[in-house]
């Protein structure tokens, strides 16, 4: 068990995607609290290099490119170089919360003699370059649960602190303000919803005929309150789909304006979230900021945001929870009621004074 006064230093590896790296977050945080002197590195892909900054104990982060380790002429320097990163730093030990073979690997690469990972990982092999065995995914559980569990076991105390405070990045922070009221017009709304429609699995994403039924009785429910289509650059076909679709109505778009980090700044300042299961979902439970979301291939059991103030919509059909990226059917996305769902926004909004 380390101890809580010695200086040690950490590798945690736990590449993508953005909701694997905020769901990590409470147990690397627990680690902090636990031993005051940590320092920390995050091996994460280079599109979210900036997320774990937000810990403070998180002192460098270090890009692991998995594209490159697919291509034949690249795979033998990108490896070279990820060794040599990570053999910067003589570490106490390894962390991996990803639990496959290629983060087991990264975790080997490091040279350190202490690996730990889960006793059941997501791909059974990796557990073979452990040094050290955790309990955490014994059982089906919710995924910061599953690493805070493992985070437990590596320390071999109970009663950790897993509360999350992601303290505000003022230089991103105001380049966000500046976007988001840019996209208004100029002026920071009192009130905004920010609507993110867009998801890694077309399965996950409900319609744009969806979202602007929602945003339009939103609107008749709360006057006065504006809304914000934010996402990635690929996002913008479906924030443009959508801004047609509600003409009329008090929406704006950023897509494809903002970094990760500015985004997650973006949906600090929004009074709620409306989305499919994405990582701004897991962004704003993990600021606190009321979620609306949509599940139909994946469970809320397991990814779901993880937050008090939360409504989450699963269609009662046979096949949800099916777990596939691709279908034909939509009946999924046809059983949820927009008027449903902006009747649960209305009821988590902050009453107005």
């Amino acid at each position: 068990m380390p101890s809580a006064d010695a200086a040690m230093r950490y590798l945690i590896v736990k590449p993508s995607s953005l909701g694997d790296i905020l769901h990590a977050m409470p147990a690397v945080s627990a680690l902090a609290k636990a031993c005051p002197d940590v320092s920390v590195d995050w091996v994460v892909k280079p599109a979210f290099l900036e997320l774990p900054l937000y810990l403070p104990c998180v002192r460098r982060t270090i890009p692991f490119y998995d594209g490159r380790f697919r291509k034949p002429l690249q795979f033998l320097p990108a490896l070279l170089s990820l060794r040599a990163d990570l053999r910067r730093e003589a570490y106490d030990a390894v962390i991996d919360l990803q639990g496959l073979i290629r983060s087991a690997l990264i975790g080997r690469l490091s040279g350190c003699a202490v690996r730990a990972g889960s006793a059941s990982p997501r791909e059974h092999f990796a557990m073979h370059f452990y040094t050290r065995l955790l309990k955490g995914r014994e059982k089906p559980g919710h995924a910061v649960d599953i690493n805070n569990t493992m985070m437990q076991d590596f320390l071999g105390r109970d009663g950790l602190d897993f509360s999350l405070d992601l303290p505000v990045n003022e230089e991103t922070a105001g380049r966000a303000r500046m976007t988001v009221a840019e996209a208004f017009g100029g002026t920071l709304p009192e009130r905004f919803a920010l609507i993110a429609p867009g998801a890694r699995w077309e399965t996950k994403k409900w319609p744009a005929e969806f979202f602007s039924a929602v945003i339009a009785s939103v609107a008749r429910r709360e006057p006065g309150m504006r809304f914000l289509l934010a996402g990635s650059r690929d996002e913008m076909p479906d924030a443009e789909t959508i801004l047609a679709k509600s003409s009329g109505l008090p929406v704006v778009s950023i897509c494809g304006k903002t970094s990760v980090t500015e985004l997650l700044e973006a949906v600090r300042l929004s009074s709620l979230v409306i989305c499919n299961d994405s990582g701004p979902m897991h962004m704003a439970a993990a600021l606190g900021v009321p979620v609306v979301a949509m599940f139909g291939p994946t469970d809320p059991a397991l990814t779901g945001p993880y937050c008090e103030k939360k409504s989450v919509f699963v269609p009662e059909i046979a096949c949800i929870r099916c777990f596939l990226r691709y279908c034909n059917d939509s009946r999924c996305h046809a059983s949820v009621d927009p008027e449903a769902v902006a009747a649960a926004c209305s009821n988590l909004l902050p009453k107005r004074s």
